[in-house]
């Protein structure tokens, strides 16, 4: 730690209002040019972020071999890239600081791993080395050209690595002092967005700014070289060259790894890893068949949103992706394995992903359906329609009924204390799935009794929709805007790594009716989200 102290004055040679958590902009008004919500200029990258930049910086493989001991971000909001949460305390920081150092011991212990982030051109004379080196590796550490003075600075502390690394060569001890400056520099750990304007209103971000949003919404990670050459030559400057380039960054595999992260995320996909079942009524029941729920459910929604499905697929689509367990949970026929293989499932039964297992499993319980969790979770995350807190009920209500949805009923249905929720928005929706048991498995009865999963669901609006079972829920929910909305509004917050305002929320209204009325890709939304002037313009500091 002797050395950080001079270090961490790097601040002061390149001063951002991220050293110390400050916000600026303004807000947009109606009416003017500045029509977009305000947005930080200085998010932190998260921990996961700061994990893939580095291991792309250094061209590694992965940081499995990088001991690191980040401070844990806080665990807020729906989205771990949400600038709301991410905090930066004097924890951080020294975690931060201990990581750099651990990086730089690492990669100059290797030749191979220095000689992949130096010229390959580099001079014999140790100063000129120095300003090679930093000439070709600042630039992609802080995702930008340097600006005035830093090349100097940054070689003064190059030329002081020999002092503090005695044993190693004067080269790679500078090396390593640089490294450890630079993955401590507020340019590394934040995303800065420097771009200005002489006026109020809203800024055009420049090519590196724009190309850092694309990357970090697309892959979590810093751009490529090939990403930072299009920002170097214009190729960003416009909507249709910021368009372009996004569509091709869906044919890099770390984009579907992201957008498995958003879906993760938004239908708290990872609960399905760790859920319970009751030995006795489902004997073959193993853990790991909850993992394999969860990676059906990632395949899935992937491979519409990769393969060009939309938000209506997303609840209609009969594909899925099995292997032997969920195989037999389905009733399907075949010789199936341990791999993952794509089938069409019984358009009778299933629609959907609400029709699939995890879905039907996670809101479950040991041993029954449960029609109140099934149904809360749609209205909050496939309607994104707030429910009110639970009401104080008596401790000795007990159910009756021969199924369960006469026991539901019977303690929230019409006539309770439950009339006005329970009865009108969550039990609909959860009745309608009656026909899948704690297993997600389809049944026709249940205790001795046909399944009744007919039903009738209010919206906010006074819509109703009338349907007879889920296939039917399903189909009418893939054509409401209300969905649409939903499904975007998170997708929009996950992509601009903040909350939303009133600017946002018309945006989704627009995207939610296209998506509607044109049937629009998910892809498709994405790169309309990201040539928007949401996506590459900022608001002006001062604009008001």
């Amino acid at each position: 730690m002797r050395r950080l102290t001079w270090i961490a004055s790097l601040c002061v040679l390149a001063p951002i209002a991220a050293c110390n958590g400050e916000v600026t902009g303004g807000r947009g008004q109606a009416g003017d040019e500045s029509t977009i919500a305000d947005s930080a200029r200085f998010p932190r990258l998260t921990n996961s972020q700061w994990q893939s930049t580095v291991r792309d910086l250094f061209y590694l493989d992965d940081v499995a071999a990088i001991s690191t001991e980040l401070q844990p971000d806080p665990p807020l909001g729906r989205f771990d890239n949400n600038i709301a949460r991410l905090a930066f305390s004097a924890a951080h920081w020294r975690g931060f600081q201990r990581a750099a150092e651990e990086v730089a011991e690492f990669i100059t212990s290797s030749p191979a791993l220095v000689a992949a982030i130096s010229p390959s051109d580099e001079p014999a004379e140790l100063e000129a080395a120095g300003r090679a080196f930093i000439e070709h590796f600042a630039p992609r550490a802080f995702r930008r050209p340097l600006q005035a003075g830093e090349l100097d600075s940054y070689l003064a502390i190059f030329l002081e690595g020999a002092s503090h690394y005695p044993g190693t060569s004067e080269s790679d001890a500078g090396k390593r002092l640089v490294i450890e400056a630079l993955l401590q520099s507020p340019h590394f750990l934040y995303r800065v967005e420097d771009s200005e304007s002489a006026k109020p209103g809203l800024v055009s971000l420049d090519g590196f700014e724009v190309a850092s949003r694309l990357s970090y919404a697309f892959w979590n990670s810093m751009p490529s070289d090939e990403l930072f050459a299009a920002a170097s030559d214009g190729s960003l400057d416009t909507q249709d060259g910021v368009r372009e380039w996004a569509a091709t960054m869906f044919e890099d595999p770390r984009t579907e790894k992201q957008f498995d992260s958003f879906h993760v995320q938004a239908f708290q996909l990872d609960e399905y890893a760790d859920l319970d079942k009751s030995a006795e009524l489902f004997p073959n029941w193993r853990r790991e068949i909850g993992e394999a729920m969860l990676r059906e459910s990632e395949m899935f929604l992937s491979s519409e949103v990769l393969g060009g499905g939309g938000i209506k697929e997303l609840l209609t689509s009969t594909k899925s992706f099995v292997n032997a367990d969920l195989a037999a949970l389905y009733g399907l026929e075949g010789d199936f394995g341990s791999d993952f293989v794509e089938v069409e499932l019984d358009p009778t039964q299933r629609s959907g992903m609400l029709t699939r297992l995890g879905f039907l499993t996670r809101n479950a319980t040991l041993t029954q359906s449960d029609p109140i969790h099934r149904g809360v979770f749609v209205n909050l995350n496939l309607i994104c329609r707030p429910l009110s807190a639970v009401p104080n009920l008596p401790d000795n209500l007990m159910p009756v009924g021969d199924t369960n949805r006469e026991r539901v009923n019977s303690l929230t249905g019409p006539g309770t204390c439950g009339e006005g929720c329970h009865a009108t928005l969550i039990n609909p929706i959860g009745f309608s799935l009656e026909h899948y048991d704690a297993l997600g498995q389809y049944r026709e009865e249940e205790g001795g009794q046909p399944v009744n999963s007919a039903d009738v669901y209010t919206f906010e609006s006074g819509e109703q929709l009338a349907f007879d079972d889920a296939i039917g829920l399903s189909a009418q929910l893939a054509s409401s805007v209300e969905v649409h909305a939903c499904y975007i509004q998170q997708l929009l917050e996950y992509l601009l790594g903040r909350d939303l305002e009133a600017q946002d929320m018309e945006l989704v209204a627009q995207y939610a009716q296209e998506s509607v009325d044109q049937g629009l890709s998910i892809r498709e939304i994405i790169l309309r989200v990201v040539e928007s002037k949401s996506f590459r313009y900022r608001v002006a500091q001062g604009a008001n």
